[in-house]
């Protein structure tokens, strides 16, 4: 008999096959991509455009929509179960403020030198706990239907989801995208990301350059530490920044999270994450990765005043400024680019999209970027399939 999974797979490679979107575009002559192959649509944390963040519903429906690879935040458990969740703590993704059971474990906690709280906080349960909480939509102004039906999702179970999909869509390379999230953090307390993820990808015979696989981290001590284990998949060195000016057009590194990796702040590093995206930086990353997952504005700055010469208060406010040399910068050195996040809300979008989020993935594409981190595949995969076409007829 047929898993449950095993059906509703089947269901989704149905649909999928019968979309106008049947697979992946294959490599195109003429790309500005690293190695000249099609940009990878990246589902970021499923679809939370529409389902919850990281439930197993949500990456199915991600499947279905065209994308190209499983992206997640990787929480420990208190024992130990590497879990799928974007924070440490709990009470913006799941319903555990609607469980009296848990109302004593509310408490406040420094996390990579941020105090924080009171909330409560993922380490502080155990597997069996967490899969009796729900999980919701974080974003107010997106759908809430889906709220409530979904657990919270494992490491494993996503790895089973990647098998039974590749299994049934033979002619997609499906991947997935784990993240190691806040580890220093995680490791201090006991719950140790690194090895536990090693020992899950061996496990899956999935520890190898052709795997399966893109292993991330905003912290380059995670990423060195897991080499150091014998990781062999390829790595990612994501590139955050604090905000942005709108006046200058230039990053901002004022919040002590967003300015620089946690390592650096223990060691008296001045350094922000700025230094990352000079020709110097990339070369020091391609010692240990093999991409960048950088925040988008890296390539396509957004700068705005307003008629008095002020900076323009909001993203939608913004054009673009023309594109930087991070893409060809991070090629030159060996580097793939896979900027982070697109969404299809205006807000989200500079004036220079006139609200159509397809025109924004298109301008990345002409950047050359080697993929997308999206909330919403399926405009990623329609952008990605339209923009082809514009490419053959050049």
């Amino acid at each position: 008999m047929k898993s449950a999974l095993t059906v509703s797979l089947l269901a989704v490679s149905a649909l999928f096959a019968a979309s106008t979107l049947a697979a992946p575009a294959p490599r195109h002559a003429g790309l500005k991509t690293l190695d000249g192959a099609t940009p990878l649509i990246i589902g970021h944390r499923g679809l939370p455009g529409l389902y919850p963040e990281e439930v197993i519903e949500g990456y199915k429906a991600a499947i279905a929509a065209g994308t190209d690879s499983l992206e997640l935040d990787l929480m420990s458990s208190s024992d130990g179960v590497l879990f799928a969740c974007h924070n440490v703590f709990l009470s913006d993704t799941t319903d555990v403020a609607e469980h009296p059971e848990f109302a004593s474990r509310k408490t406040s906690r420094m996390v990579d030198g941020v105090q924080t709280g009171p909330e409560w906080y993922i380490s502080d349960f155990t597997a069996a706990e967490l899969k009796t909480l729900r999980v919701k939509q974080p974003v107010a102004a997106r759908s809430k239907q889906y709220d409530g039906k979904y657990p919270m999702a494992t490491l494993q179970e996503i790895f089973d989801l990647l098998k039974e999909a590749r299994a049934a869509n033979p002619g997609r390379n499906l991947t997935v995208y784990p993240e190691t999230k806040n580890p220093i953090y995680q490791r201090l307390l006991g719950v140790p990301l690194e090895e536990k993820l090693l020992a899950m990808l061996i496990k899956e015979g999935w520890n190898r350059p052709d795997a399966p696989v893109f292993t991330q981290s905003f912290e380059p001590e995670s990423l060195k530490m897991m080499r150091r284990l014998g990781l062999k998949t390829r790595a990612v060195q994501l590139i955050d920044g604090d905000g942005m000016d709108y006046k200058t057009g230039k990053m901002t590194y004022e919040s002590p999270d967003n300015a620089k990796p946690f390592s650096w702040q223990q060691h008296g590093d001045p350094r922000t994450f700025a230094s990352m995206v000079t020709p110097e930086g990339l070369k020091e990353i391609r010692t240990y990765a093999d991409g960048i997952g950088p925040w988008k504005f890296y390539i396509l700055p957004p700068q705005g005043v307003d008629a008095d010469g002020n900076a323009v208060k909001t993203l939608d406010q913004a054009h673009n400024q023309p594109a930087t040399s991070l893409v060809a910068d991070a090629h030159k050195a060996g580097l793939f680019v896979h900027p982070y996040t697109f969404r299809n809300e205006p807000g989200r979008l500079t004036k220079t999209y006139a609200g159509d989020p397809k025109a924004e993935y298109m301008a990345y594409f002409d950047a050359g970027v080697d993929g997308v981190f999206t909330d919403f595949s399926g405009t990623a995969r329609t952008a990605l399939t339209e923009w082809l076409a514009k490419q053959k007829k050049r």
